[in-house]
């Protein structure tokens, strides 16, 4: 996942401006320690004994993921390409477990950009769990070629979409299509609801120059959910009324998550490649580990929320881009989308004012003209 957006501006800000960044943090700060410490608040996201499938779930995020559900008493299946990477993770969660002698983990070896293989997935593990589909899918595949669009070959921009979007969108079809299928009221759950939960990026809200191959996929993935969160109520309508033998098995809900930098193998690979304009745009970002990513969606899910940042300049960022995006909070978050407005009154002009006094000292990136492909990007990470 890249790093944080730049944003070093919001230290730099004019006298006005920075009044107005004082009171948004004031108000984000106290509707945030007002959801966190709601009394009799129910717990949206149960996961013990419930079964969770984890794509990427071998590395970075994912599998941070995989160990805190692990801790938690679900009952984990992780899936991703290298089955000595995928291995070692079911010994992790074996040694996280709450009970390890009740709980079951499990491990898949496939490729995601193949809809079939997403199909063969979601078939074994309906297998695994006695004849029943998943309870929770979390899509946390993919990996970030940085660099700048004309620097990029077309090819690796294509690869980029397989291995972001299509890993998540083609794990989506295969799930809801196992979960929507009409079933006798007989065969209705009577257990909390499904989830089906993607993983983002802030660059989602704010594109930043150097991540054009990577940032429209991860906007195709919000755009996705946005799409997915209103199909889903007919859906859930219909579960509701219990019509008879065109009600699916339970209803379900969707989120997105939208961490910044986190550090991992995959980060750092990325850091080979990235523009050095990025990195000054992003020089005053703090990355976040793998587990402290892991625990702030958890808990986020847990209270019920839709779109889920892990850290505050990220939800600043996401208050600019709420759009027609379900809200969390509708009060709290219309006012966190207008003050965030008025702070990148300041921001984008200062990202934009940035790249091009870096095009006036440094000249092109690629001075001796555009190559066919780059052998840092033919392979996408394991």
């Amino acid at each position: 996942m890249p790093q944080l957006p730049s944003l070093s501006s919001l230290y730099e800000l004019s006298t006005p401006t920075l009044g107005i960044s004082v009171f948004v943090c004031t108000v984000i700060i106290a509707y945030t320690i007002a959801k966190m410490f709601g009394f009799g608040r129910k717990n949206e996201f149960p996961v013990e004994g419930r079964v969770v499938v984890i794509t990427g779930g071998s590395d970075g995020m994912g599998r941070a993921v995989a160990t805190n559900l692990a801790g938690r008493g679900a009952h984990v299946v992780v899936v991703a390409r290298t089955v000595s990477k995928l291995q070692s993770t079911v010994e992790d969660m074996r040694r996280a477990a709450m009970n390890s002698l009740k709980q079951r983990f499990f491990y898949i070896s496939a490729d995601l950009t193949d809809p079939a293989e997403c199909d063969r997935v979601i078939a074994e593990v309906t297998g695994w769990n006695y004849g029943a589909g998943p309870d929770i899918v979390w899509c946390c595949a993919g990996f970030c070629h940085p660099g700048f669009f004309t620097e990029v070959p077309i090819s690796v921009q294509r690869q980029q979409m397989d291995t972001v979007y299509w890993t998540a969108a083609n794990t989506a079809h295969s799930t809801l299509r196992n979960w929507l299928a009409p079933v006798p009221p007989s065969a209705q759950m009577q257990n909390p609801r499904r989830h089906l939960i993607f993983t983002c990026s802030t660059l989602a809200f704010t594109p930043i120059a150097g991540y054009g191959p990577y940032s429209p996929a991860k906007a195709a993935i919000r755009s996705l959910s946005d799409t997915l969160s209103q199909e889903i109520e007919m859906y859930n309508g219909a579960f509701t009324q219990r019509h008879r033998n065109s009600a699916p098995a339970a209803d379900v809900k969707i989120h997105t998550i939208f961490p910044m930098g986190i550090l991992s193998g995959g980060f750092d690979n990325e850091q080979k490649l990235k523009p050095e304009l990025t990195k000054m745009l992003e020089e005053a970002d703090k990355p976040q580990t793998p587990e402290e990513v892991a625990q702030i969606s958890l808990a986020a899910l847990e209270r019920g929320e839709y779109l889920i940042t892990t850290m505050f300049v990220g939800n600043v960022m996401k208050g600019t881009a709420l759009g027609p995006s379900p809200r969390n909070a509708p009060i709290g978050d219309t006012i966190l989308s207008w003050l965030s407005n008025l702070v990148f009154l300041q921001v984008i002009p200062d990202l934009r004012n940035k790249a091009f006094n870096w095009g006036k000292t440094n000249g092109l990136p690629n001075a001796g003209g555009f190559e066919d492909e780059t052998p840092e990007a033919t392979t996408p990470p394991s």
